[in-house]
């Protein structure tokens, strides 16, 4: 529904500025008619457009009043600086209406008379023209206040600031249409043909100039820093009477903040990024970017609280890569961040990462250099830690780590569970519990079915659900980057998991006793598993009535603007995109809150790294379910969601949409906490690009 509100509302906008452009342009040339009976055809027309204008106003305002329904979020910018301008101006548009009406009406038996001295005035005067120029000028103003970037805070101030440039601008045009109008009178509304041309072409000529330089200036101002610091951001997001840091305080690097040095690893691993060439079941073959020659990337499993040590190697990936370790809250030196907690590795180097596998659950980890391109590439893979004793030893673990790959000279892509992108069977002997270890790795939200039995929903992000309850005929909808657990008992029947995203369906699995050709049937009309009641209430650790040391607004949104000096299609969050985005800024210890507001048209994965997040409410409905710890929470067009966390992994952590090309373009944003430092830099003259 709010997609469909953000479709119809910028179409409106459109058709508005159309309507009125050609009734402003219409009005111009009325003085200039001839007779009486050309004034009333032209006049009728004029007044069905400044009518059809009228309705697409109505239509705005009962999309304001429908918008407002989701909450403040999604119109303080109407509020604020559209309708302010927009309604007086709209309003003012009735005076022409008015004398259109009155005109008309004494031109009714008069057609073949020529227009008189007195209705030429009174259609070159102020009053007649400047409502629609008004009209024409807030139209255009909305439209860039709700759909561009641009580069001002919004605030009362900022907004009584453009309401007076506005209404100067008014005053300006009043006199000259004084003036021109007065020019008329003088030269008995026969102008010369080079003094009409010019008055013609103005309008066109100036707002080009304006347009055009404003083009430029936002493409060149939009162009990325050679060098970036994260540790040395000024668009800090704080609480400024809880903050309470003195620049006294001893900093700490990020490289400081590491994982056990000294102890004897209990796992060792060595992974090798290398280009090869990878098949997948269908036969398709392409160059896939493999850790140890394998796409996705060797499965790591380890026990919980063993000292994990892994050694990344880059063979021949020319713009280096790192590991990420996706939902691990690992210290901030092993967080795999190029630029941040890193220097990228370039081929024939080499960096060690060393953690305590602390958190049992279902992870996975991919490189975080240049993300976008080198995950779908393949350098990814997943990550199991297993708790000390296994609760059912007898369960059949199965991980199913999905994505979407880009084949050679192919725009579209092919959906996949590994490498395997045609229907795959496995046999499992009947009465065996099987868990399903679902790992999203595309860029889209996919919605997974299992057909043929009901399961239950054991953990969500690596984290346990409490007394789940058996599931059947619903869909999961998991986020990109996100994982469920799910628990079934295999029946005598087949059972089959399939998904489906933005990228194309999966053939999936069909998990049967024996050999079979049976395939069990997909539903799409089940409907959606709702994780916020699910399970068990349970006591948290902080709640939506705690309180909270830090509170930020996140808005995710959609809008048109440049970046690195082309215009695009972005995705801003308060506004902006990285390197403007805000720097959330906490101290150890603070207990903070977040809101997310989608205000846009897409899905956003939103993905803390080094914390796990608890939902509070959806859409302001108290979640009331087992504990919904969290990751990477999907925020849909339209939804507002509350999390918090504690501070409590010291360092400078991504917070960013994990739609990777969202993120390249700049959805991104850091946590920091006060008094750490980093001395990795970023930019486009460094090695290092994370997105």
């Amino acid at each position: 529904m709010f997609k469909l509100l953000y479709l119809i509302d910028f179409i409106v906008f459109a058709i508005l500025i159309v309507l009125w452009v050609i009734v402003a342009n219409r009005l111009s040339r009325l003085p200039f008619l001839s007779t009486k009976k050309e004034l009333k055809i032209s006049l009728k027309r004029s007044a069905i457009l400044c009518g059809l204008a009228q309705a697409m106003v109505v239509a705005e305002l009962v999309i304001l009043v429908v918008t407002g329904t989701y909450g403040w979020g999604f119109i303080e910018e109407k509020v604020l600086l559209t309708m302010p301008l927009f309604l007086p101006s709209a309003v003012s548009t009735l005076v022409p209406l008015a004398i259109l009406r009155k005109i008309v009406r004494q031109t009714s038996d008069e057609l073949q008379t020529s227009v008189d001295e007195t209705e030429r005035k009174l259609l070159a005067s102020p009053p007649f023209i400047l409502p629609v120029q008004a009209a024409l000028i807030s139209s255009v103003a909305g439209c860039y206040f709700s759909y561009f970037v641009y580069p001002f805070e919004l605030n009362i101030w900022n907004a009584v600031l453009i309401w007076m440039v506005f209404a100067l601008i008014l005053v300006a045009l009043w006199f000259r249409q004084q003036r021109y109008s007065a020019e008329l009178s003088q030269t008995h509304y026969k102008l010369p043909a080079s003094t009409r041309f010019v008055r013609r072409i103005l309008p066109i000529v100036i707002p080009a100039i304006l347009i055009g330089g404003w083009y430029i200036l936002s493409m060149k101002a939009s162009v990325l820093p050679d060098h970036m610091n994260m540790g040395s951001m000024h668009h800090h997001e704080m609480n400024m009477q809880t903050m309470n840091h003195s620049m006294n305080d001893k900093e700490i690097s990020v490289t400081a903040l590491t994982g056990p040095q000294t102890e004897k690893a209990d796992r060792y691993f060595e992974l090798v990024a290398e280009k090869k060439q990878v098949t997948l079941s269908s036969g398709k073959t392409m160059e896939a970017w493999t850790f140890n020659g394998s796409a996705p990337g060797p499965e790591l499993r380890v026990k919980q609280g063993e000292i994990v040590e892994v050694v990344l190697k880059n063979k021949d990936i020319e713009d280096g890569v790192t590991i990420h370790w996706h939902g691990y809250n690992v210290p901030n030196a092993e967080d795999g961040v190029a630029g941040v907690t890193q220097d990228s590795v370039p081929p024939e180097g080499t960096h060690v990462y060393r953690f305590q596998a602390k958190q049992a659950g279902t992870y996975w980890y991919h490189s975080h250099q240049q993300s976008a391109k080198q995950v779908i590439k393949g350098l990814f893979g997943s990550l199991v830690v297993e708790p000390q004793e296994m609760a059912q030893p007898q369960t059949k673990d199965i991980t199913v780590l999905s994505h979407a790959w880009q084949l050679p000279n192919d725009d579209s892509f092919t959906p996949a569970y590994g490498l395997q992108d045609t229907l795959d069977r496995q046999t499992i002997p009947s009465g065996t519990p099987v868990r399903l270890r679902l790992i999203n790795a595309q860029n889209y939200p996919q919605t997974f079915q299992l057909s043929g039995a009901p399961f239950k929903v054991i953990a969500i992000d690596g984290n346990d659900i409490q007394s789940p309850a058996p599931v059947d005929n619903q869909n999961l909808f998991i986020a990109g980057g996100g994982r469920y657990d799910i628990l079934f008992t295999m029946p005598k029947t087949p059972v089959r998991l399939s998904s489906q995203s933005d990228a194309g369906a999966t053939p999936g699995i069909v998990f049967s006793e024996t050999e079979t050709n049976a395939i069990p049937a997909i539903n799409d009309k089940n409907p959606v598993f709702d994780p916020s009641r699910y399970g068990e209430k349970q006591q948290t650790p902080f709640g939506l009535n705690s309180k909270f040391d830090r509170t930020f607004k996140i808005v995710l949104d959609s809008r048109l603007g440049f970046y690195d000096g082309k215009l695009y299609a972005l995705y801003t969050i308060n506004r902006h995109v990285f390197p403007d985005t805000p720097m959330l800024t906490v101290k150890e210890g603070d207990l903070v809150k977040t809101t997310f507001i989608n205000r846009g048209w897409d899905h956003h994965p939103m993905h803390l790294h080094g914390h796990t997040m608890l939902v509070l409410s959806r859409n302001g409905k108290p979640t009331t379910g087992s504990p919904w710890w969290t990751d990477s929470l999907d925020v849909a067009p339209g939804e507002v969601y509350e999390v918090a966390f504690k501070a409590d992994n010291p360092g400078i952590w991504m917070d960013h949409c994990h739609n990777l090309w969202h993120a390249e373009l700049g959805m991104t944003m850091h946590l920091s906490y006060e008094g750490i430092t980093t001395p990795f830099q970023t930019g486009k003259k460094t090695a290092n690009q994370p997105e």
